[in-house]
């Protein structure tokens, strides 16, 4: 069964000793909520999320960078297990906010150039737009 995300968020926290009541200091809530974010009895708005990430980053250089590690791992494995995968994509894609669209052009940028370096990656599939993929 998939984790959620405040179970990989309290991971990587515990992993880099990030502590509750600093990281809540720096995001700017109190040390309760970010206690009920990390056992999943509240969610944090999207502005919240990214001052966690950060003030996470601040406190331990890396521990963000671990965070999403853990999520691309654990969406990469719910990718391979989850047949409506293709129909949630495209309902997070409409769902995402202008910073989020940056962020997946991007990991498909790279996801497109590393097939590219990398034909045995492409199974056959070739196309005219590889110049055009800057990234």
């Amino acid at each position: 069964m998939p984790q959620q995300v405040h179970h990989l968020f309290k991971q990587a926290m515990d992993r880099y000793g990030v502590r509750g009541k600093e990281l809540a200091a720096i995001a700017g809530i109190t040390p309760n909520h970010l206690s009920d974010f990390r056992s999943g009895k509240k969610w944090v708005g999207p502005d919240v999320f990214m001052a966690l990430l950060e003030g996470m980053e601040q406190l331990s250089p890396g521990s963000r960078r671990y965070f999403c590690q853990l999520l691309a791992e654990e969406s990469s494995s719910e990718k391979k297990t989850d047949d409506n995968f293709g129909e949630k994509l495209i309902e997070m894609i409409e769902a995402a906010d202008d910073d989020t669209m940056e962020a997946a052009m991007i990991a498909i940028g790279r996801k497109w150039k590393k097939i590219r370096q990398n034909p045995a990656m492409s199974n056959g599939y070739t196309s005219g737009l590889d110049s055009a993929i800057a990234v």
